[in-house]
């Protein structure tokens, strides 16, 4: 890995590495001179004007960023407004464009449960909100991957073999089993997105063991992205994106 980029083209690596959000007191500048791919999170949690979103994209290059949802949007189940609702999707889509992202996160939030009726509810928002369509490149092309962080009772392969049946990407910690399943789900053929926490494991770098874990997990997809939140998350990114060269 080199550390720098030119930050004035596409990015397209088949596996991406970086942070989820920037690490304390690093700003993008200095942050994309050392990875090339960031999860973030929108400021203040509103939508930007275009301009703004479009100095990312500067800085950034075409397809290093991960646009986190509003809250509000994530928590589409609480909405009354479904007009409201639509029109908001529709901004965060324009601001994905704008950004020039890579992939859009809607990370729901745990008391959206793996009920009959919240599957209806995630069902028809993938499918008729956050539509394929409405995230499609303005050119035809395919767009931002639309990536679904779930929490709370969502045991990661019940919601990898929902997510697939969504035709959407399910956010896993591959380095987090779930202890009453054999191990974690199989990276998808396609795109996987892999955001890791660190739980359950001391704060401090992740070892070498964890990092080739990580890896092999992704190789088996046609393009990943890994965002770590980890305790040391820049070092974590770092380590495993100079092991993938």
């Amino acid at each position: 890995m080199t550390d720098t980029i030119d930050t004035t083209g596409t990015y397209e690596a088949r596996i991406a590495v970086g942070c989820a959000e920037l690490p304390p007191g690093m700003n993008r500048a200095a942050y994309f001179r050392k990875l090339h791919f960031l999860e973030m999170r929108l400021p203040g949690d509103d939508l930007p004007a275009p301009r703004v979103a479009e100095r990312w994209r500067a800085d950034a290059g075409d397809g290093a960023l991960a646009l986190v949802a509003p809250r509000a949007l994530s928590s589409f189940h609480q909405s009354a407004n479904a007009a409201e609702l639509d029109a908001s999707v529709a901004r965060f889509a324009e601001t994905a464009v704008h950004a020039g992202a890579a992939v859009v996160v809607f990370a729901t939030p745990p008391d959206l449960s793996p009920s009959s009726a919240n599957r209806y509810r995630l069902r028809h928002f993938f499918t008729d909100v956050a539509s394929p369509a409405r995230f499609a490149g303005g050119d035809g092309t395919t767009g931002a991957i639309r990536v679904w962080q779930p929490d709370g009772l969502w045991r990661p392969h019940v919601a990898a073999a929902f997510a697939a049946e969504l035709g959407i990407v399910a956010a896993i910690d591959p380095l987090a089993g779930d202890p009453l399943e054999d191990g974690i789900p199989d990276a998808p053929d396609d795109v996987a997105y892999a955001r890791v926490t660190g739980m359950g494991r001391p704060g401090r770098p992740l070892g070498a063991d964890d990092l080739a874990q990580l890896a092999d997990w992704a190789a088996a997809s046609r393009r990943a992205f890994i965002a770590f939140a980890t305790p040391s998350r820049l070092k974590d990114a770092i380590a495993l994106a100079r092991s993938l060269t």
